[in-house]
């Protein structure tokens, strides 16, 4: 059968071949993760600068020479306050999440199958504490609780599913007390980007998403420092999406690009 290009979204080239990996029993590719990745930066953060969501191919990056990351990892790193990391090691797909806004700065571990790729985490960890920290002390990494997959092969689902989840948790922390659409006119909140109001469309994860609309709409000069509790890092099963329906909904978002 022949490979063909359904898409290209930012720098991400989706081919008939990736959405294979969207079937049942099969392992979640580097493309469909990058190009959710860059779907939820894009889309469901627009208007946030202070979240990172890094594509696996910079994540590979890590083992190269501290002179190479730096070239190719984005120049504004550094003023990230939450940068996501999926960690592959081959057969497995986990979640590193890097945190400025905790005192001191932490790492925030969460693996589908217990702490099959903890090494690999720990390994990308360090890494990035020389490119963040510098001479900082070392900050900790925490592991954390999180729903569990029943088979080898959820585990890049489950990737996608965390880090929506938590960067939108994030996201909405940093939202002003009251959403400014009540004081917006009509005219502009219909619109997706209007001066300074961004209209922001919720992520296809959540389930008042289906029918196109629920959205928030804010300026970006009103987002606030959120402060970070404990709670913030809880995930439970019934927060997400089902694999096999996630799996349905990445392939229906491309589609609708296709």
């Amino acid at each position: 059968m022949r490979d063909t290009l359904l898409f290209s979204y930012r720098d991400v080239a989706v081919y008939s071949s990736d959405t294979l990996s969207l079937r049942e029993g099969q392992w979640l590719n580097d493309t469909i993760l990058g190009f959710y990745f860059e779907y939820l930066t894009h889309e469901i953060l627009r208007g946030d600068n202070s979240i990172l969501l890094l594509k696996p191919a910079l994540v590979q990056l890590l083992q190269a020479e501290l002179d190479s990351i730096k070239t190719a990892l984005p120049p504004d790193i550094h003023n990230k306050d939450i940068i996501f990391v999926p960690i592959g090691s081959g057969t497995h797909w986990s979640l590193l999440v890097y945190c400025r806004q905790t005192q001191p700065p932490s790492f925030h571990y969460f693996d589908s199958m217990a702490n099959a790729n903890y090494h690999h985490a720990l390994a990308a960890k360090h890494r990035l504490e020389q490119l963040l920290l510098g001479t900082q002390p070392v900050a900790q990494m925490l592991t954390h609780s999180c729903p569990q997959q029943e088979n080898s092969y959820d585990c890049g689902v489950f990737v996608v599913l965390f880090a929506d989840l938590l960067a939108r948790r994030y996201a909405d922390l940093r939202l002003p007390p009251k959403n400014i659409a009540q004081d917006v006119p009509r005219a502009v909140v219909s619109r997706r980007v209007s001066h300074d109001v961004i209209r922001r469309p919720m992520s296809p994860f959540v389930q008042t998403a289906n029918d196109g609309t629920y959205f928030d709409v804010f300026r970006p000069t009103a987002l606030r420092k959120p402060i970070i509790e404990p709670t913030f890092w809880w995930i439970d099963y019934g927060d997400l999406f089902n694999p096999n329906t996630a799996r349905a909904t990445l392939l229906n978002l491309i589609n609708q690009h296709a």
